[in-house]
């Protein structure tokens, strides 16, 4: 499977993700191009956006609550997504595990601008990720 990651509107990465055949699990994501600052966008920003770790995750969220989310594409990622100034509020999408939470710090005091709100939304439950919201 092949995940665009756009920057300023423009492709700069693409995420390969190698599927196994018999279970549809993932082996191995290798990303080419220059990942840093991107994000898997599902259009143009608009004044709201959701940041996740993955792109299932975010698809799921914005099918969920109407809300544009974007993915990080990773933990390691997720505070290095460059929003553009046009985006007002950033609402922080991270799984609900011990890796998501220091990704979710981290990003808030990485993305910290004075004319941006920055809110956390935990999955509900004991979900991991709002993807398992569509699972059930």
């Amino acid at each position: 499977m092949l995940v665009a990651l756009r920057k300023a509107g423009e492709i700069v990465a693409i995420q390969r993700i190698f599927l196994d055949p018999s279970s549809a699990s993932y082996t191995e994501k290798l990303v080419l191009g220059r990942a840093i600052g991107a994000a898997w966008t599902n259009g143009p920003p608009g004044k709201t956006i959701g940041l996740c770790e993955g792109f299932e995750t975010a698809a799921a969220y914005t099918s969920l609550t109407g809300i544009q989310a974007w993915a990080s594409m990773g933990a390691k990622r997720f505070h290095q997504v460059e929003i553009p100034p046009s985006v007002e509020r950033v609402i922080l999408l991270a799984d609900n595990d011990p890796e998501g939470r220091r990704a979710e710090a981290r990003a808030r005091e990485a993305l910290a601008r004075p004319d941006l709100v920055i809110e956390t939304e935990w999955p509900p439950g004991r979900m991991n990720d709002w993807a398992q919201l569509l699972k059930r």
